[in-house]
């Protein structure tokens, strides 16, 4: 239950807080001047968590599928440089509705290997909702709509499987979500 109060309070700043569009014009201006230290090389690359429910919905035609009735994905893609990415999207089914709802966030981050924190500054968002197929909403988010910081613990770690994996908690509290290491 605490992961899942977990996810939902990462996932709400996520999405409220900030999200950035992908295009073939990114620049190092979407990344922005903010605070920064070289990401360790073991925590370079692309991480996911994913999470849903085991509820799935179909239409009062039974061979119209909606999908699972709640799922969430967050992922994040750590630069070299100091820079990342943050990806964020989950679905919703309710009341033959199917809801989904994304965004993308670039900026900068600290890692400070000994406290193993990360802090991120978010520079750039873009977020999308849409409704059974039609765009609802889909903009940049302004500045004053970002969560600038956000600060996680993290520990890292082998999965049984062999999968290098990132165990984050947002201000260093509840249980950690784990992420692991895709390519």
């Amino acid at each position: 239950m605490n992961n899942l109060k977990l996810t939902v309070v990462i996932a709400l700043s996520l999405l409220l807080g900030s999200c950035q569009k992908d295009s073939d014009k990114n620049s190092s201006n979407d990344y922005g001047n903010g605070p920064r230290t070289d990401v360790p090389a073991a925590l370079q690359g692309n991480w996911m968590y994913g999470s849903f429910s085991m509820t799935e919905y179909w239409s009062q035609n039974p061979a119209d599928y909606l999908g699972n009735g709640v799922q969430i994905a967050i992922a994040f893609r750590f630069n070299a440089d100091g820079t990342f990415d943050q990806y964020f999207t989950s679905s919703t089914v309710s009341g033959g509705i199917v809801a989904y709802q994304q965004s993308v966030t670039k900026g900068t981050i600290e890692i400070d290997e000994n406290t193993k924190t990360i802090i991120a500054h978010a520079n750039t968002a873009h977020y999308k909702k849409t409704q059974n197929g039609q765009t609802k909403e889909e903009r940049d988010l302004a500045k004053n709509e970002l969560t600038l910081i956000t600060n996680y613990s993290y520990t890292t770690g082998t999965e049984n499987n062999g999968t290098k994996a990132i165990y984050l908690k947002l201000n260093g509290a509840g249980n950690a979500l784990t992420f692991l290491q895709k390519f």
